[in-house]
């Protein structure tokens, strides 16, 4: 045993669009992980820091709202966000704007903080 670990949680998420419109809106929820998996420089002190990444509260739902029954996952950040476009290998992109007709995005977010038997007791 060499300490606690910060627990990892990894999604993917397939697309398929099916016209311009639709690649436009996959490519934008694209770039808003991208950006909220990144720091920011600190003008205050000349673009020398770094301000920490977005936050991410992450709940699985059901019908009734929260699912109680699934761990709970405290807070954390995007850790990694890979995207595959065309994954099942061919290379195909849409007449009109040659965005892809097919992507893959991977997330893995860690947690911020370490989990104890208390947290755990807790439902996490």
């Amino acid at each position: 045993y060499e300490g606690p670990q910060f627990r990892q949680f990894s999604y993917s998420f397939r697309f398929w669009p099916r016209n311009k419109d639709e690649a436009n809106r996959v490519q934008n929820i694209i770039k808003l992980f991208k950006y909220h998996m990144h720091p920011i420089t600190d003008k205050a002190y000349y673009g020398r820091m770094f301000r920490i990444p977005s936050e991410f509260e992450i709940h699985y739902l059901c019908k009734d709202g929260v699912n109680d029954k699934l761990n709970k996952i405290s807070r954390c950040a995007l850790s990694d966000c890979e995207v595959t476009y065309n994954p099942d290998g061919n290379a195909k992109f849409f007449d009109e704007g040659n965005s892809p007709v097919s992507y893959q995005m991977d997330l893995t977010f860690k947690e911020l903080e370490f989990m104890t038997k208390d947290k755990i007791r807790h439902g996490y």
